[in-house]
């Protein structure tokens, strides 16, 4: 049916392609569009017998969207031609009027096929492809077949599944990663700037002059060497392999090492320069920081967020330091890019329950994830809480962390992390007091600034953990070996709630 509404779409603007300059341009947009689309249903139809019927759900909602939009959109074209010509068969209007009445036609219909190309743009981005990426954590020759023949048919967003899926399965090999991923120690030439209120820095490769951002990932002591290094392969094997723009990760060119520590060394975005930590953002405070400027941040963040899970990583680290923007030609450094990993690990490898004890860390994690041991294992829901805690300072636009002149570290934001909560000197106790002040900061404050939709969703974040919540689903039954329902649950209660608010 939705191909079928589609297909029927097209050959009717398609019937106007030579009455005015600009519409031919805006037919082949549309078709290319359209495309992309018919070969992701496609593989859908394929694979559909092989999906768990949770998924099987959120792709059924997800496509009767599409469906609904396409039959607005013929109903609208075939109540143009009517209108204008009062006639039903507008094949008949065009063979009795000619090529003027088709030029007449061709400006009422530049409007609407500009929306309809939206309105697809729209569905796919905010969507089908934030679901779309998870099903390289689906199990079964009947989807991996799928992929096969995709790769073969066509060149498009199966290309990028495909090598995330062949990453995965091989994410227990090391094939040379001599050659292949670690760069030689002096191929890069560090500069003395980095990027303020953030661990990175930045280096000039040398065979390229090009500027280059380097974030560091320590190997502590007493842990397994090669183990790390195996993450650090795979990690910058997910990272060279990615758009950057629809992923919010920036491409890796590889990595330096030595026996302490690695350092991933990252390419610029194109047409982009002056990196800036979102703590350097936040701390200027600037009123004049667009609204939509904010909310894409956010909405890229938990992008972000998502895709790193799907890759099945944990970030453990997600603060504003560890997120760094970029601007384009003097605009606004809307453009978010999660850097500090330091501390990432494979989602199946054993969680070490080692952590320290700094409190402008600590406002970061979930209450069961504070202090130097840790209560509970980390898994990704500790990342969705951190996320939560970025997205209401985002929303607030204010930091919770100030510094001082000559302080050494930084020192709590009253207005929102009061002292005298830090003061509590049982951990447990500390940790649910922020938690319970962050909630009400987000309950409060936060609707004035970035409407009702923003709220729950910042909520739902901080409250991803709570034994019982109806928002995202009791995190004991969220406990599942691939991450499948609970990339679902973010896809549906986080990501594309952020992703519907439009400014």
């Amino acid at each position: 049916m939705i191909s079928r509404y589609g297909k029927r779409l097209c050959d009717t603007y398609r019937t106007f392609r030579d009455a005015e300059t600009g519409f031919a341009e805006r037919l082949l947009i549309l078709e290319n569009r359209w495309l992309k689309v018919e070969v992701q249903l496609k593989f859908l139809h394929d694979v559909w017998s092989g999906l768990p019927g949770r998924f099987q759900l959120h792709f059924n909602s997800i496509l009767a969207v599409i469906n609904t939009k396409l039959i607005a959109a013929n109903d609208l074209c075939n109540q143009s031609i009517e209108k204008q010509d009062q006639q039903r068969d507008y094949l008949h209007a065009l063979l009795t009027k000619g090529k003027l009445r088709r030029g007449a036609f061709a400006i009422t219909f530049k409007d609407q096929i500009d929306g309809v190309i939206r309105e697809l743009d729209q569905w796919q981005q905010n969507l089908l492809d934030p679901t779309w990426y998870q099903l390289v954590l689906v199990p079964g020759l009947q989807v991996q077949q799928a992929v096969d023949r995709s790769i073969s048919e066509s060149d498009g967003p199966e290309h990028t599944l495909a090598g995330l899926r062949y990453l995965l399965s091989n994410k227990d090999k090391v094939d040379n990663p001599t050659t292949d991923v670690f760069l030689p120690y002096d191929s890069i030439e560090p500069m003395a700037s980095g990027v303020e209120y953030s661990k990175a820095t930045l280096g000039v490769d040398k065979t390229s002059q090009e500027v280059v951002l380097l974030d560091r990932i320590q190997i502590p002591a007493g842990t397994n060497r090669e183990q790390s290094v195996s993450d650090v392969y795979h990690l910058v094997k997910f990272f060279s392999s990615i758009d950057p723009e629809l992923f919010g990760f920036l491409r890796c060119l590889g990595a330096l090492k030595d026996d302490k520590h690695c350092d991933l060394v990252f390419r610029f975005p194109e047409e982009h320069d002056d990196p800036t930590s979102l703590r350097g953002l936040l701390l200027q405070a600037d009123k004049s920081f667009p609204l939509n400027a904010r909310l894409n941040i956010a909405q890229m963040l938990a992008r972000s967020c998502m895709f790193l899970h799907d890759c099945q990583f944990v970030h453990k680290s997600l603060r504003p330091e560890n997120i760094v923007c970029f601007s384009t030609q003097g605009k606004y450094p809307d453009k978010p890019y999660m850097i500090g990993l330091d501390r990432f690990r494979q989602i199946d490898a054993r969680s070490m329950r080692t952590n320290d004890d700094l409190w402008y860390k600590d406002i970061y994690r979930h209450p069961s994830r504070q202090g130097i041991r840790p209560e509970k294992d980390y898994i990704m829901q500790h990342d969705i809480y951190s996320l939560g805690v970025c997205l209401l300072e985002i929303g607030l636009w204010r930091s919770f962390l100030q510094w001082e002149d000559g302080s050494d570290g930084p020192a709590p934001n009253e207005e929102y992390i009061s002292n005298k909560s830090l003061g509590i000197k049982d951990p447990r106790k500390r940790a649910h007091e922020i938690k319970r002040a962050l909630i009400g900061h987000a309950e409060q404050r936060l609707p004035g600034a970035m409407g009702q939709v923003y709220t729950s969703t910042v909520i739902a974040c901080l409250r991803c953990l709570d034994p019982g919540n109806t928002d995202f689903g009791d995190h004991e039954d969220l406990r599942e070996e691939t991450g499948i329902l609970v990339g679902l649950r973010f896809v549906e209660k986080i990501l594309m709630k952020l992703l519907s608010i439009t400014v």
